[in-house]
């Protein structure tokens, strides 16, 4: 049965006390949103084919296993945990082979991959907790302002850190909604409480 979705995206450094936080907004949002189709997503652990039939989101959640996000015109018909054998790529590709009668098979490149995302997402979630990480969350929010999206973009930053003056004229100029917060049950509390406004207008 077809399906309505919303995808959140977050976005932050993977240095380790940031990825937790990222990890534990992803597991908040899907304890509060629990039944209602609303899945959240890392960049890094995400891959995306395209064939001649379907679409598929492919989440990694280990070397070994997976969930498959099914989509056939813009909406989700299926969701599947599968065991990655030797690779994401030859697993989904048999998988839907054998389900879906698949004739091609294409792996979208990173670039490709965000511009997806960022298109289907409802919300996107931009975390900056240290100042010492290299900012890599930077060019991934400027290609987001750049393809037209700076109206999902809620950026998150700890208290009393200072940015840039140049990462201040970019985020004036797009309106791009800013937060602060001081810990990571304040950061999980914002987000959760933007997201039940966000995902009541869907």
């Amino acid at each position: 049965m077809r399906q309505p979705i919303a995808i959140i995206l977050l976005l932050g450094s993977y240095d380790p006390q940031t990825r937790s936080y990222l990890e534990t907004v992803k597991e908040e949002v899907a304890k509060e949103f629990s039944g209602e189709n609303v899945y959240t997503f890392l960049l890094d652990n995400l891959e995306i084919y395209y064939t001649d039939t379907v679409q598929v989101l492919a989440e990694l959640w280990s070397t070994r296993k997976a969930t498959l996000f099914i989509f056939q015109d813009n909406r989700l018909i299926n969701v599947c945990d599968v065991d990655v054998k030797r690779s994401p790529d030859e697993t989904t590709y048999k998988f839907l082979q054998k389900d879906y009668n698949i004739k091609t098979f294409a792996k979208q490149p990173i670039f490709s991959k965000f511009d997806i995302l960022m298109k289907l997402a409802k919300a996107i979630f931009l975390i900056r907790d240290k100042e010492e990480t290299r900012g890599g969350e930077y060019v991934e929010l400027l290609h987001a302002l750049f393809q037209g999206h700076s109206n999902k973009v809620w950026f998150f930053k700890r208290n009393n850190m200072r940015l840039s003056a140049m990462l201040m004229e970019y985020l004036d100029k797009f309106r791009i909604k800013m937060r602060t917060y001081n810990d990571e049950s304040d950061l999980k509390r914002a987000i959760t409480r933007i997201l039940k406004y966000e995902l009541a207008s869907q």
